[in-house]
């Protein structure tokens, strides 16, 4: 087992024990996705997925990650991308990247990696969120697992979103 992937298990053994809520997307949320961002930092999927939780009158956060020291794209506060340069060796954010990170409380986690990417898994893991659905990568980070074959962004959401809607809570 190599050594980043040990770390990150141990740490993730040692998270807290979360309360989970489903949420009520007929209800106001605040909503943090976290993706993995396209090379030329354009983002046409998940820009189009931020107009589509805004029309649904959510609060929206999103941070990406792209696997790269320099990052062109803005931080601002609902949105930013995150580079190599803003992890340790070890792939785990750096301490400001973590204050900025725990410091909101969300309603509803949308993880819209399609891959196994650890500067991601972290993001998941430290995100505080009530309710975390993404892709089923096999690590026990989310309350709802998708499985697709050949995943792609726009499918996995509208996938996360028809389930989210359809399923009723007794909460």
């Amino acid at each position: 087992m190599k050594l980043k992937q040990y770390i990150f298990d141990y740490l993730r053994k040692k998270q807290p024990e979360r309360t989970v809520r489903f949420p009520h997307l007929d209800q106001s949320l605040k909503v943090m996705v976290i993706y993995e961002s396209d090379p030329l930092e354009r983002n046409d999927a998940i820009k189009a997925i931020r107009q589509d939780l805004l029309r649904r009158q959510m609060d929206v956060t999103m941070w990406g990650y792209l696997g790269r020291k320099e990052i062109q794209t803005l931080i601002l506060p609902q949105s930013r991308i995150l580079g190599l340069g803003d992890y340790n060796w070890l792939g785990k954010p750096k301490d400001y990247v973590l204050t900025d990170l725990k410091a909101e409380h969300y309603d509803l986690l949308i993880d819209l990696s399609t891959q196994t990417l650890l500067p991601l898994r972290y993001l998941a893991m430290y995100t505080d969120a009530d309710f975390k659905v993404g892709l089923s990568m096999g690590e026990g980070l989310h309350d709802m697992l998708m499985g697709m074959e050949n995943p792609d962004v726009k499918g996995l959401y509208d996938q996360i979103i028809n389930y989210l809607t359809t399923i009723k809570s007794n909460d």
